[in-house]
């Protein structure tokens, strides 16, 4: 599997992924604090918290990289940014998308023979699930506050804090393996079963954990990218996240592919069926 990674070049489309992750970012969470704002009253706070409390899992440098675009950049923010935030983060995003669509084509060696609206609208939905995970993310992070506010009111004793503890982790990791599952199978311009659970699913999942971690340990101890690139040393940091974050992603969408290939030269069925062409649907 190694070598498909390489013959399909995943390290290059990865670094395209990071790249428009990157464009889409920042104008993401301008889009977020702003929908936020109608529910709470200080959404900025709890975006800077959430950077924060993020710190082990991001490098400190790209925490504090969005701590600090969450507690000056989003709170001088002339209304009408929002508009175009919004634009910014539909065409950055739909751009990362396409990454990660041309990948998951290769992997299943198949061309793309959607019709570009729909893929347009796979691209929306793939936005729309990365919102969804952040979300997810939010709530197990500060699960903390939200099981104590729900404890005093209730009147449950302290002892059912330790076990949400647990379980707010557990929330996160089948959020995270549950988005990949509905990327891998948006992804690709192939018919294949959904599943809740895919093994390249889990395994990015890990994967992401493992090198996030790791990672953060280069970056804190050996690399000095404050000292070589300076002012933004920082974004480098989050540039080098995204692309290790991302190239898991495509890992998964190959492993998926190299399994399903292999479970149809055992079985000898057609597993993986490729989509007809649009002009062939209407006929």
């Amino acid at each position: 599997m190694g070598r498909k990674v390489l013959d399909d070049d995943c390290l290059g489309l990865a670094g395209q992924l990071a790249y428009f992750v990157l464009l889409s970012l920042f104008p993401f969470l301008m889009s977020l604090v702003a929908i936020g704002g109608l529910a709470i009253n200080d959404p900025e706070s709890v975006l800077e918290t959430l950077a924060e409390r993020m710190r082990g899992f991001l490098p400190a440098d790209a925490a504090e990289l969005l701590v600090d675009y969450a507690d000056r950049t989003l709170r001088g923010r002339p209304p009408a940014a929002l508009f175009f935030a919004v634009l910014l983060t539909l065409g950055s995003g739909s751009a990362a998308s396409q990454a990660v669509i041309k990948a998951a084509n290769r992997a299943y060696e198949v061309r793309e023979t959607r019709p570009l609206w729909k893929v347009w609208g796979y691209s929306v939905l793939m936005i729309l699930g990365f919102a969804l995970l952040v979300g997810a993310l939010t709530i197990a992070t500060f699960s903390p506050e939200m099981a104590g506010y729900v404890q005093r009111g209730i009147g449950l004793p302290e002892i059912f804090l330790a076990p949400w503890g647990i379980f707010r982790w557990v929330l996160a990791f089948l959020a995270v393996t549950l988005a990949l599952a509905f990327l891998y199978y948006l992804a690709p311009a192939v018919s294949l079963p959904f599943k809740w659970i895919t093994p390249g699913g889990l395994a990015a999942t890990v994967l992401m954990l493992l090198f996030s971690v790791a990672l953060n340990f280069y970056v804190a101890n050996v690399g000095r990218y404050d000292q070589v690139y300076g002012q933004i040393g920082a974004v480098v940091v989050l540039m080098l996240w995204l692309y290790v974050t991302g190239l898991t992603v495509l890992i998964g969408t190959e492993m998926n592919a190299v399994l399903a290939r292999m479970a149809e030269e055992r079985k000898g069925v057609e597993l993986v069926q490729e989509e007809a062409p649009a002009n062939e649907t209407n006929a």
